[in-house]
């Protein structure tokens, strides 16, 4: 195969997605199943408080839980010999508002990630892009 094959260019490309649909009412269930140790197992401290000062903290959650899994999604391209974990995933705000990543006990150096987040009805959907 030559270097300039496409199939060859995939497989060095820069750039990694991920993508994850949630229906609420799912994660409301497994929380229900899990309680408060499937909360502490997925979710950091400051996912948690962030969520319990709001009045919908349950469909942020289960956004964030969407963002993760978009992550790990997208970080199985960057590094596909490394697992991410989603405990070692960190959705939280910045200053404007806008949703930020960061890994937690990452052995390499991060890639920078983006991620977006939606919701309508009972349904959320996030995607993260990971740049090598």
């Amino acid at each position: 195969m030559s270097p300039s094959s496409p199939r060859r260019r995939l497989r060095t490309a820069s750039v990694a997605c991920g993508i994850d649909v949630l229906r609420v009412s799912r994660f409301h269930q497994a929380v229900k199943r899990g309680g408060e140790a499937f909360l502490r197992r997925v979710f950091t401290d400051s996912e948690r408080r962030y969520a319990a000062r709001h009045q919908n903290g349950l469909l942020r959650l289960a956004a964030r839980f969407a963002a993760k899994e978009a992550v790990v999604k997208a970080m199985s391209q960057v590094d596909p010999a490394h697992a991410v974990m989603m405990r070692q995933v960190e959705i939280v705000n910045d200053r404007l508002g806008r949703p930020t990543v960061t890994l937690h006990e990452w052995p390499r150096k991060l890639p920078r990630i983006e991620v977006s987040l939606s919701h309508e009805d009972q349904v959320v959907v996030a995607c993260a892009i990971a740049f090598r």
